[in-house]
């Protein structure tokens, strides 16, 4: 897939009627916008869904080949998951469900990390739009008990504007990203924050950045600490980070363990080693650094230094909105779907698992198709959780015993 024609930032308020555009501020010409857009007689009517309501149908193996031609293998007998006229097939069982006992503030998930001891961290904008100025007065972050999903403890009022992704380092320090604050803050696992990566903006460069996008040389900055809407960060066992950064600057920046900067790779493109919103990241032990780029439709590989290594592009593997690595170092992606990036784009809410070649082995879904997935975590004994920006914040699916 090509860049195609400017393209959505991100993100439905949970609050939000699905399809409704959300426009991301003042009359900036940029190619990263904030809303998934429908056409107007398009938009569909206003309903409430009842968020484990969809059907599960379940067909013989032949019949959903028939349907979808997506078929594994040896798989086991398929269950088909209704998905409003886009219906693909996923292993019997291999379905997401709402997890967690969570409090109503907690609406619009955008993040979800799990510690080394288990404990899943949950990131949300309480029912903010993306891109939302005013500091939160709710608390952000939520330390969920991984057997009874309770919230053991919170944090972060006042100190997020947009929060965007959150990944926990080896020693259980959380990291966020803000796409508003456009920082990378660090807290130790009491919540107390311990650093920031990234810069405040002068006067007028929010406005230059967004500009950028359509005329890519203007020279706005050379800071390599200024972020621009960063997306993701993800932590080595040595702490080095590598930031996804983001929605306007179109590249990966690594930082050693006191935070300083080494150095940057990306530009704007579909050309390998470009990117078009590098959504999500993630390193695997042998240092393989994996990003989503999204609207490329795709995960990259690169050495920790930023070689390309090689590019995984299908139709199976959908939109990447997010990628892992398991503890055997399976690659998985987060398939978010296309409406926020087309205009009569679908919306759909799969994780997939990826071969070394990029073949798709794997396939689990949502029960809500429309839940808006946005971030993928996997947990100790190989459970999937997804953080969503529609219906319930919070997915888990757990291998059966």
């Amino acid at each position: 897939m090509g860049l195609g024609p400017p393209h959505r930032d991100d993100e439905l308020s949970p609050d939000a009627i699905p399809g409704t555009p959300q426009k991301e501020g003042p009359d900036v010409p940029t190619q990263h916008h904030d809303s998934p857009v429908t056409p107007p007689a398009q938009t569909p009517a206003p309903r409430r869904r009842a968020w484990a309501r969809r059907s599960l149908l379940l067909a013989a193996p032949a019949a959903a080949l028939a349907v979808t031609g997506l078929v594994l293998r040896g798989s086991p007998p398929q269950a088909l998951l209704v998905d409003d006229g886009a219906s693909r097939t996923t292993a019997d069982g291999d379905v997401l469900d709402p997890w967690g006992d969570l409090p109503s503030q907690a609406a619009g998930g955008t993040g979800v990390a799990v510690s080394t001891d288990g404990e899943v961290i949950l990131l949300h904008r309480a029912g903010a739009p993306f891109a939302s100025a005013p500091l939160m007065t709710t608390d952000p972050l939520l330390a969920l008990d991984p057997g009874t999903g309770q919230v053991r403890r919170s944090w972060g009022a006042g100190l997020f504007r947009s929060p965007h992704a959150v990944s926990v380092d080896p020693a259980g320090d959380v990291w966020t990203t803000d796409v508003m604050t456009n920082q990378v803050t660090v807290f130790d696992r009491h919540g107390r924050p311990r650093r920031t990566i990234g810069h405040d903006y002068r006067p007028g460069l929010d406005t230059c950045l967004a500009v950028r996008n359509e005329l890519t040389n203007l020279p706005c900055t050379g800071d390599p600490y200024t972020f621009a809407r960063p997306t993701d960060v993800t932590v080595t066992a040595d702490n080095r980070a590598y930031v996804a950064d983001g929605y306007r600057n179109s590249r990966v920046a690594r930082f050693d363990a006191h935070g300083s900067f080494v150095h940057a790779w990306g530009d704007l493109g579909d050309a390998a080693g470009e990117f078009s919103i590098p959504h999500g990241i993630a390193i695997r032990a042998d240092g393989t650094v994996a990003v989503a780029d999204r609207r490329n439709a795709r995960v990259q590989l690169f050495t920790p230094d930023g070689r390309h290594l090689a590019t995984h592009t299908s139709a199976p593997l959908g939109r990447p909105f997010d990628v892992a690595f398991t503890a055997d170092g399976t690659l998985l992606a987060l398939d978010g779907g296309d409406a926020l990036d087309e205009p009569d784009g679908q919306r759909r809410a799969y994780v997939v698992a990826l071969a070394a070649d990029g073949t798709v082995t794997r396939r689990w879904a949502l029960r809500d198709q429309h839940a808006d997935p946005h971030q993928l975590a996997v947990g100790s004994g190989g459970e999937l959780y997804v953080a969503a920006l529609t219906g319930p914040p919070l997915w888990r699916w757990s291998p059966r015993p």
